[in-house]
């Protein structure tokens, strides 16, 4: 586990364990006897709090308690969690031979593209792997658990990034879904619309005006659309070509591109104006998150 237990756990808690190397994300298979590892409030963050870990389990259950919500996990669900607000994991007893199997994948916090509220809305709960991005995700990192062979680089990175991109699509769709219940015609519209600015996200002219007149209703309706949601539609495309080039820029098989070249790729046609969006967006410069990114892709165990 990514954390040191506390109190009342067993020695050889961990019957195997691997890890495969997927550059920006790490997937840890473990099987684990019967435990329970518990961290006190008190403690202080480990020190890789700044990341999420998405837990599939591949047999048996475990409960988890995370802040103060209490779930048990068990095949066919997936598990988001942040180890700062990590309480108890307990994998029960069974009377059988089998022990629990989870594959772990581990995601550095700033490359998941959602506010934290957004994140707190689905973490530290069991989140079933149902609908088509759910049930993809899901045999995705099952297959990724299986794989025998060893990866090159390349082949873990390219694979990482997918990996990433459909943690995102899962989350993203679980996130709506428990939104609200808005009128379904409206939020089928609002649905296509935003599928039809991904198709188009690196067009530099894309615009309220082109999408509303794409989709033949007025400017003000798109506009009420994506106000109903807390966001314009402004700001929306903004903040998916960030999350685009911010996936790019952490790709080691585009490190050789620059960052200039990468960001005009998502539809900035102004580096500086890019800059400064994904400094305000990210906390940080666009050159110095490609830097920590390719170098905590290279340490990774």
């Amino acid at each position: 586990m990514p954390f040191e237990p506390a109190t009342d756990h067993r020695d050889g808690r961990v019957a195997d364990e691997r890890s495969i190397d997927l550059g920006v994300v790490r997937l840890d298979v473990k099987r684990l006897r019967p435990l329970k590892i518990t961290r006190s409030p008190r403690q202080a963050p480990p020190p890789d709090s700044g990341v999420v870990q998405l837990v599939a389990p591949l047999h048996g259950t475990m409960r988890a308690v995370w802040a103060d919500r209490h779930s048990e996990v068990g095949v066919g669900d997936l598990y988001a969690h942040d180890i700062a607000r990590f309480r108890e994991i307990t994998v029960p007893e069974t009377g059988g031979r089998e022990p629990f199997v989870m594959a772990a994948v581990t995601v550095p916090r700033p490359l998941l593209p959602f506010p934290d509220r957004q994140m707190d809305a689905v973490m530290g709960q069991e989140l079933p792997a149902t609908g088509a991005v759910g049930a993809l995700l899901n045999g995705f990192i099952r297959d990724l658990a299986e794989e025998k062979g060893t990866l090159s680089p390349s082949d873990g990175s390219r694979l990482g990034m997918i990996l990433l991109d459909l943690i995102a699509a899962f989350l993203s769709t679980t996130i709506e879904t428990g939104s609200g219940a808005p009128e379904a015609p409206r939020h089928g519209l609002t649905l296509r619309i935003q599928a039809f600015i991904e198709r188009r996200l690196h067009d530099p002219d894309l615009t309220p005006r082109t999408i509303a007149a794409a989709h033949h209703i007025s400017l003000s309706y798109l506009h009420r659309l994506f106000q109903e949601r807390g966001e314009t539609v402004a700001a929306w495309i903004r903040s998916h070509r960030l999350r685009r080039a911010r996936r790019d820029l952490a790709d080691p098989a585009l490190m050789a591109s620059p960052i200039h070249v990468i960001a005009s790729r998502w539809g900035f046609s102004h580096s500086a104006a890019f800059s400064r969006a994904f400094r305000t967006a990210y906390g940080i410069s666009p050159r110095d998150f490609r830097t920590r990114a390719l170098l905590s892709g290279a340490s990774s165990p």
